[in-house]
């Protein structure tokens, strides 16, 4: 890039990053692993998991969508863009492993399943993809992040919105 960035809007792009790592690290990985401890308990931990996910994921959404036309930067425009498309593709993961598996987990039981043949589906075709595509997001987004310290916009983003003429 031929522009200087200022440390503003390198920290102003960093935000809904951050955002997401939050989301996919702290609430995905450590909460989730201690609402599966907790679930013969209870599964109201089980079920805050999606909630405090689809919160966050709409944070990202709306102000991305706001960036567009109040965000002044090109740069931090880009990469809420970059994170925002990324959130998306979660979400939409999120919805599609997550109804399956709630399905079949919940609904096993009424299909004939055995507990066992429950389990196995839930958590082998369920949550094993849907960890998988989390850590490639975790390791994305830490690159973004990464990208932002340093003033550097991805190819791929920069193709998408392109820097306006001036």
């Amino acid at each position: 890039m031929s522009e200087q960035i200022s440390g503003a809007e390198m920290k102003r792009a960093r935000h809904l990053h951050a955002a997401l790592l939050f989301n996919l690290i702290v609430n995905h990985i450590f909460l989730f692993l201690v609402a599966v401890s907790m679930m013969k308990q209870s599964l109201i931990p089980t079920l805050l998991v999606p909630v405090i996910s689809i919160a966050i994921l709409g944070y990202i959404l709306i102000n991305a969508r706001r960036a567009l036309t109040r965000e002044a930067s090109w740069f931090v425009r880009c990469h809420w863009q970059l994170a925002a498309k990324r959130a998306r593709t979660f979400l939409l993961l999120f919805l599609v492993v997550g109804t399956f598996s709630a399905a079949i987990y919940f609904g096993g039981h009424a299909m004939g399943l055995t507990t066992l043949t429950t389990k196995a589906l839930t958590f082998g075709v369920g949550l094993l993809p849907f960890m998988v595509t989390l850590l490639v997001l975790v390791v994305l987004e830490f690159d973004a992040e990464h990208q932002c310290k340093i003033g550097k916009v991805p190819p791929s983003a920069a193709a998408a919105y392109p820097a306006p003429q001036e």
